[in-house]
């Protein structure tokens, strides 16, 4: 194996560490003022995001052997990510042919989308979607496979409206050309790719507040429906109406999200996160159609507060002043988007 030199270490490592500063001078930078509670969590996000890159773009996602991991594990919901949902991501070749195969398992949904070449700025485009109920035979085995020029990143979402009674399902992905396989350890050239990775993937986590729903942050408290094509940066899921919207609460105020439920929807849900797109594991920022409490009529009053109001689906701001929301629909277009209304707390 060739040594590499100090200076072509420099070379792959120091963009690394200008990610890291340029990723915490997101945090301490941001245009709204921070106080102890929200500095402290945008640091923490920046360990997340430096740890998820390290494993998704330095440790086990290759082209030329693509395997699915899951970069956002239980203690790491970033980019809007949540309980409900899981990733699983492979980093694949363009122009080569992929077969996937799994069984469905459990979940509420699954679905497989490919993205086409991204970097610091996310995913250009997307080139290929399914349903995996389109095409699972009556056992929820399936077998589904792609080429595109521009191929890039595949994802595998599963939707669950209750992890506890919903078993997850399992899949494999390989290349079908006939590519004699690389020995990753013997090849420099490949490591130093890696690590570019890993600094496209610290930059893009980074200024994900800028990519996404930039414009609305000065208009907070309403929600706008988007759709995948309006934010596809954000590596959306093609099968999913958004409505994004930014929260702005001082401590003794709530936000009021009221919606009727819609009919034939197999899911739906609002999930709250703080200023960086990051929810948290050990706080209750997320409510789906499956445990939403309805009022008396018929809608659902969902309540946002930094303290528990007494009242059903409350979802909390932990000390934020400042933050996002997103509601998401399973295959359902709304006529329009849930109400929003600032009371006193």
């Amino acid at each position: 194996m060739r040594d590499l030199s100090v200076s072509t270490t420099d070379a792959i490592w120091d963009p690394v560490g200008e990610a890291i500063r340029f990723a915490a001078g997101c945090i301490d930078f941001d245009p709204d003022p921070l106080n102890d509670r929200e500095r402290a969590d945008g640091h923490r996000y920046v360990q997340l995001m430096v740890s998820t890159a390290v494993q998704y773009s330095l440790l086990d996602a290759s082209p030329f052997d693509p395997k699915f991991i899951a970069p956002l594990e239980p203690t790491r919901w970033l980019g809007a990510s949540g309980p409900d949902i899981d990733y699983d991501v492979a980093v694949v070749q363009p122009g080569v042919r992929h077969r996937i195969t799994g069984r469905r398992g459990g979940s509420t949904y699954v679905g497989i989308c490919v993205y086409a070449n991204d970097g610091e700025r996310g995913a250009t485009a997307m080139v290929d979607n399914v349903d995996v109920d389109a095409i699972a035979d009556g056992s929820g085995n399936f077998v589904y496979e792609f080429e595109h020029p521009d191929a890039a990143r595949v994802i595998i979402r599963q939707y669950f409206h209750d992890r506890g009674s919903q078993p997850r399902g399992e899949w494999t992905i390989e290349r079908l050309d006939a590519a004699t396989p690389i020995d990753l350890s013997q090849n420099p050239a490949v490591v130093a790719a890696r690590v570019s990775r890993m600094v496209d993937t610290i930059r893009w986590n980074a200024q994900l507040n800028q990519l996404w729903g930039a414009d609305l942050r000065d208009s907070p408290n309403r929600l706008v429906l988007q759709t995948a094509e309006e934010i596809v940066a954000a590596v959306p899921n093609p099968d999913v109406t958004y409505a994004f919207g930014w929260w702005r609460l001082s401590h003794d105020e709530a936000l009021e999200v009221t919606l009727t439920p819609p009919e034939n929807c197999r899911y739906w849900s609002l999930q709250v996160g703080d200023r960086w797109f990051q929810a948290h594991p050990d706080r209750n920022m997320n409510i789906n159609d499956r445990h939403a409490v309805p009022n008396d009529d018929g809608t659902v009053t969902i309540v946002l507060s930094e303290r528990d109001p007494g009242r059903p689906n409350w979802l909390g701001t932990y000390g934020h002043t400042l933050g996002t929301m997103f509601f998401r629909w399973l295959h359902h277009t709304p006529s329009d988007v849930p109400d929003c209304r600032v009371v006193d707390l």
